[in-house]
């Protein structure tokens, strides 16, 4: 029989083992344990991420309701805006509450996961923003556009309805700020899904940040509407209807002169002016300067001279400081509107018919007026009668007849072409001006710049034929700075002289051009050579406020063509980051012509470097970016982005 130790022994060997089995089954209950606490958990999330699932569907529809329902709001369907607007609120709403329930917050709490759960709920309240700016669109277009509007009717403002408008403006101005935070709040960091939320942010920001910015910068002057619309007192403004026939750096000498008085909404158009009218407006006379405007001469000199400059609020302010020098009359602002101007407008409101002239229209209304003095020759002045009806036909096609909004849009559509200006005294008002981009103002040259302009010397009417054609040539490099050659063509592309006798060289009839050239560059510019008609040049570099400029006469004879060449420096043409990728930024304005000014830009990048974004139209051939040659219609704003190839 076995001993009472060997017996001892195996009990305990025994009891040991059945501790061990026992420490073995506590492990594995306790790993079986974790194991199915981690399925849990992970089924809870995927169960949490499944409403998630539905946001980005909710939000494309979401997207593609608010695109139709612009859509239908340029239609002028205001029914079908309304609905469309009704679903992109659905859709958001689906769409945020899966974003904002419980799985999207648990989701954006746990690291580097949460990251792009945190920027969809972004991008979603960004959308949600965007759809109620649409909703307080299409409840305001029908008192502001629509068949029925109630906000200007038969040349008067109703202040209730003004009201709205500027409650509506702004909470949609709170609204496009709010969408801008919360896309400055998506980072798109994350791997693999990041680049995918980087590209949709900048796509909303692209649509965001302008309309944001606009309306930020609008606001005083939205604050100031019942002031500016004579709620608060009379306000007194000048017409003025110009002819670029006869160019002024800033457009068209003014034909024709109307006061406009605004008392509690109501507009009333004074008597058309022509300057010949008043001995005043055709005899030198002396007004105070605007301090800096070195277009201003000095001493008595005649009000045809006072829109020298370029931009509008410093010709403008010219121009009503010797208006009331002329008249007496003190002014709150200024209405500035060309032919070529009224011609789009007429597109909005329709033809008309007008003393001597017969049926008027879009198409015909630029030659007729300032195409035409030969059928009046020997004496111009028929035709300079005749045009006094002009201001009556603005004030008609812009007040009678509705479809206000359409107006508007061509109004707009010409100040992109520096055919039509606004200008008011109040600075807080300017500012809102300039927002809305009818200022008539030259771009501020942040990095190149480019203006080109034309002035008459003569009294001629000879700029209805002129016709520009300007290359630019960009050589960047490493550091930012640019090697910049221009070469501009000016044309007297006339018609023979269509009178007997010697053409006399100036006046309505002649076919001879005196003009002033006048290019437009950034501040800081360094030119190095400059050629007039293929022989070196040498031209003294000026300043007009935040631009450097240089300014040549010629003389032109019928038919015949003259150039003037440029090389300069740009020293601060790009941007340089820390990566040594530039970002390169040209801004080109037009001149209120006949005939557009044809502009072809060429850019070269520095060797090593190839383009990384490309605005839309240009060419990309390597490392030489062109704009092929086009009509200039309207300011441009252009970036370039390259990036080192290594």
């Amino acid at each position: 029989m076995p001993s009472l130790a060997n017996r001892r022994s195996r009990r305990a060997d025994a009891s040991d083992l059945f501790t061990r089995l026992g420490r073995g089954s506590h492990r594995r209950g306790v790993v079986r344990a974790t194991i199915l606490g981690i399925v849990v958990l992970l089924a809870a999330l995927v169960l949490l991420a499944i409403p998630m699932r539905r946001v980005p569907g909710q939000a494309a529809a979401a997207k593609a309701a608010l695109t139709d329902a612009k859509a239908a709001l340029q239609a002028g369907d205001v029914a079908r805006a309304r609905r469309q607007v009704a679903s992109a609120r659905d859709h958001v709403d689906a769409a945020e509450s899966a974003a904002d329930g419980v799985g999207g917050h648990v989701w954006s709490l746990i690291p580097f996961l949460g990251t792009p759960v945190s920027d969809a709920r972004n991008l979603v309240h960004a959308l949600d923003d965007a759809t109620s700016v649409a909703e307080v669109g299409t409840q305001l277009y029908p008192a502001v556009a629509g068949e029925h509007a109630t906000l200007f009717r038969d040349g008067q403002v109703d202040e209730a309805t003004l009201a709205k408008v500027i409650a509506g403006a702004d909470k949609a101005a709170d609204d496009l700020a709010s969408a801008q935070q919360s896309l400055d709040d998506v980072h798109g960091s994350t791997p693999f899904v990041g680049a995918s939320i980087t590209a949709r942010r900048d796509a909303a920001a692209a649509i965001i940040d302008p309309l944001a910015n606009a309306f930020t910068k609008a606001r005083p002057m939205v604050d100031r509407l019942h002031q500016v619309l004579g709620f608060e007192g009379e306000r007194h403004y000048l017409v003025a209807m110009l002819n670029p026939a006869e160019l002024r750096y800033s457009g068209g000498a003014v034909l024709n002169y109307a006061p406009l008085t605004i008392d509690d909404g109501k507009m009333k158009f004074g008597a058309s002016v022509r300057p010949i009218d008043v001995p005043r407006l055709v005899t030198p006379i002396a007004w105070r300067r605007v301090r800096g405007n070195h277009f201003h001469r000095y001493g008595k000199s005649y009000i045809a001279g006072s829109t020298y400059a370029p931009s509008w609020s410093v010709s403008g302010e010219e121009l009503l400081r010797a208006w009331h020098s002329a008249r007496g009359q003190q002014d709150d602002g200024l209405i500035a509107v060309d032919v070529v101007g009224l011609s789009q407008l007429f597109q909005a409101s329709g033809d008309i018919n007008l003393p001597g002239y017969g049926t008027l229209t879009a198409a015909n209304l630029v030659k007729a007026l300032i195409g035409s003095y030969d059928q009046y020759y020997p004496d111009a002045t028929v035709q300079d009668a005749m045009n006094k009806a002009l201001i009556p036909a603005f004030e008609h096609q812009f007040i009678d007849g509705g479809n206000y909004l359409a107006k508007v849009r061509a109004l707009g559509q010409a100040a992109d072409g520096r055919h039509f200006a606004l200008y008011m005294r109040d600075h807080a008002v300017q500012d809102g001006v300039r927002a809305l981009g009818v200022a008539g103002d030259l771009a501020t040259p942040d990095h190149d710049y480019l203006g080109v302009f034309t002035q008459n010397t003569t009294g001629s009417k000879v700029d209805y034929y002129q016709r520009r054609n300007v290359s630019l040539d960009v050589t960047l490099a490493k550091d930012g700075s640019a090697q910049d050659r221009l070469d501009v063509v000016v044309d007297n592309d006339t018609p023979p002289y269509a009178h007997l006798g010697v053409d006399p060289k100036v006046g309505y009839f002649t076919r001879w051009s005196g003009l002033s050239l006048g290019v437009f560059l950034p501040d800081g510019v360094q030119v190095d050579r400059s050629t007039l008609r293929g022989q070196p040049a040498d031209l003294r570099v000026r300043r007009f406020f935040q631009h450097q400029y240089v300014a040549t006469p010629m003389t032109l004879a019928p038919t015949e063509k003259a150039n003037l060449q440029l090389s300069y420096r740009v020293d601060r043409a790009a941007t340089v980051d820390d990566d040594g990728r530039l970002s390169y930024q040209l801004s080109v304005d037009p001149q209120g012509m006949v005939n557009p000014q044809t502009t072809a830009i060429t850019v070269h990048l520095p060797a090593g470097y190839h383009a990384t974004a490309v605005p839309a139209g240009w060419i990309v051939q390597g490392d030489t970016l062109t704009v092929p040659a086009q009509a200039l219609t309207k300011s441009q704003q252009w970036k370039i982005v390259a990036s080192p190839d290594n």
